[in-house]
């Protein structure tokens, strides 16, 4: 089985942490999952609009240039399929987008917590 996501989040801390746990999840179910990532908007409406449809994505919501909503646009206007997760501190600020993301995360997000949202994101 393989997988695709990618990561937007401009703090490289949280993609490392982030892919630490996609490894852990590769080793335990015998799965590829193939890792991208943006740290702006801007990059991360590139690589969508340049690449087939991620599996998921998770979308840090405090982008520098702008707003993971638009992530999330980008990535629905290229497919339906694409299953988002919202990463923030303030879930609740963002409720009124709630038809974009299957999944509100809230920072801090622990390793356990983490897998078991990329886990339902991916359907697995």
């Amino acid at each position: 089985m393989n997988k695709r996501v990618l990561f937007v989040d401009d703090v490289q801390y949280n993609i490392e942490f982030e892919s630490k746990v996609v490894k852990t999840l590769e080793k335990e179910l015998g799965i590829t999952i193939e890792v991208d990532s943006a740290n702006t908007l801007q990059d991360a409406k590139k690589i969508i609009e340049n690449s087939m449809p991620y599996d998921a994505m998770i979308v840090d919501m405090n982008l520098p240039d702008g707003s993971g909503v638009d992530v999330a646009k980008a990535a629905f206007h290229k497919s339906e399929i694409t299953r988002l997760a919202a990463l923030t501190i303030y879930p609740s600020k963002y409720q009124e987008y709630a038809a974009f993301f299957d999944l509100f995360l809230r920072k801090p997000i622990m390793p356990t917590d983490f897998k078991e949202a990329l886990m339902r994101l991916l359907k697995i």
